[in-house]
């Protein structure tokens, strides 16, 4: 309970970089092609207790057509079919991919920040001038680490696949799963602290 309102309030404060997420993860969702659909679901289902695949979508939801809108009692979703994805390699960049660019648009904003630093602009002891100077990268980097639903679809796909890639395949999702269930632990916002420290140390910002 405490440690989900923590959580919680996380994500309200660091809302913004789910954005630039979700921004990224669609932008490689297109370049890659992963099949998608406008569903409208019943305002009663809570789509976080249903597995994301086709079968067990189609038993909440239905497609919609082109244009067509929700009906009474029912809402808008978007929902990308990862586990419909044909190549089994492409998983690795629908994966990889937005958490590398994500992880360099956050070292970015950081080198900004600590340019700004170097500069005298803002310094420790500016308080709320010094953190918004280094709250862009650090929402961004909050949530720079891989969601759940191509996760989840590249460990059923390791699992079905004679690939040699599912070595590769298998870690990466085990990975993946290990940094979201350590949440609670805000690995999370470390992962951000330590984008900030590999920027700001060489420098000598950081101590």
């Amino acid at each position: 309970m405490v440690f989900g309102l923590i959580g919680l309030l996380f994500n309200i404060v660091t809302f913004p970089g789910i954005l630039v997420n979700g921004i990224i993860q669609d932008v490689f969702n297109q370049e890659y092609r992963v099949p998608s659909a406008r569903l409208a679901v019943d305002e009663n289902v809570n789509l976080d207790e249903i597995e994301k695949t086709e079968e067990a979508m189609a038993r909440v939801s239905r497609v919609l057509a082109n244009g067509e809108e929700p009906g009474e009692g029912e809402r808008l979703e978007e929902f990308s079919n990862y586990h419909a994805v044909t190549e089994y390699r492409t998983l690795f960049g629908v994966i990889l991919g937005p958490f590398v660019a994500t992880s360099i648009l956050a070292l970015v904003l950081f080198t900004g920040a600590v340019g700004l630093e170097m500069m005298g602009a803002v310094s420790d002891d500016s308080g709320l001038l010094w953190f918004a100077s280094v709250y862009p990268g650090f929402v961004v980097a909050a949530h720079a680490f891989p969601n759940q639903d191509p996760t989840n679809a590249l460990w059923d796909r390791s699992r079905e696949t004679g690939s040699l890639l599912r070595l590769v395949g298998y870690p990466l999702a085990l990975v993946s799963m290990l940094f979201s269930l350590l949440e609670f632990l805000w690995i999370d916002a470390l992962y951000a602290l330590l984008l900030y420290w590999v920027v700001g140390m060489p420098l000598g910002v950081v101590g």
